[in-house]
């Protein structure tokens, strides 16, 4: 394992300069074609945010529900913004070997490279998307405060994690569209499931709390609403972030070993 590890970081220091380029490129392509460009990657988010807010706080009244004292508006983008990027992640992001076949097959690029420059492209776009949340905070004096400082922290933590996510179920995907149909199907009940529309701190079950704390899109719309919303540090939740840390390690140790025992057949099957 140490040995796919000294390939995977060789791999990446070959193609340091070109990953950002690579991501951007990306990015590019799939607003390539349209009238508005670049502007469709913020209306859709927009979108869904206006509609979760009114069927959540119009129709259902749940505003009061948050535990917090802000609009729950921004508690609802706190939680939504980062979603778009995992949900991106599941679906697209463990099976981007299918979405970049070309790369393996006809250029024999480096496949665990593909995993990083398709995360940091998805995040980049989210990244712009919750600056627009932080900066509005910032401007109309909304939880003007020292700990909108974790975020970049958390983004970081986002960005390591889904690469080794992407690089764990890629491989898998390519030799198994089983499961490849399975990371699709799980995106909706991970979104219903994990806290993304309801306050994971607010349920009365220890239980599910615990169950909760090992699912990583729940740790992680949870550390954004903490250091976004709630105005608190998120060492101050070592029940609801220590488990993410268990998750974290298996994942990267998941994801060299599977990536060391398919990675000469990647480019057959594909």
């Amino acid at each position: 394992m140490l040995e796919t590890l000294r390939l995977i970081f060789k791999e990446h220091m070959e193609y340091l300069k070109q990953i950002p380029g690579l991501a951007l490129t990306d990015i590019r392509k799939d607003v390539r074609g349209a009238g508005f460009g670049w502007i469709w990657l913020f209306v859709k988010p927009a979108i869904y945010i206006l509609v979760f807010w009114f069927a959540l706080e119009i129709g259902l009244r749940a505003g009061k529900t948050t535990g917090g004292d802000g609009p729950f508006m921004l508690w609802l983008a706190a939680g939504l913004f980062p979603w778009f990027f995992m949900q991106t992640m599941i679906n697209t992001g463990s099976n981007v070997y299918s979405r970049y076949s070309y790369l393996v097959n006809k250029l024999h690029f480096p496949v665990s490279v593909i995993s990083t420059f398709y995360t940091l492209a998805q995040l980049l776009v989210n990244m712009a998307l919750v600056g627009i949340v932080v900066v509005v905070c910032l401007v109309t004096g909304l939880n003007r405060s020292i700990y909108l400082l974790q975020v970049p922290v958390i983004y970081l933590v986002m960005f390591l994690f889904w690469t080794l996510f992407s690089l764990m179920t890629s491989p898998l995907s390519a030799l198994s569209k089983d499961f490849a149909n399975l990371m699709k199907v799980l995106s909706t009940p991970l979104f219903w499931l994990s806290g993304i529309i309801f306050n994971v701190r607010g349920l009365d079950i220890p239980i599910l709390q615990t169950i909760l704390a090992f699912d990583p899109v729940a740790s992680f719309a949870t550390a954004f609403r903490d250091a976004i919303y709630y105005q608190q540090w998120v060492w101050e939740s070592p029940d609801l972030y220590l488990p993410f840390v268990f998750v974290f390690a298996l994942t990267a140790v998941c994801a060299l070993y599977f990536f060391h025992r398919t990675r000469k057949d990647i480019a057959d099957v594909l």
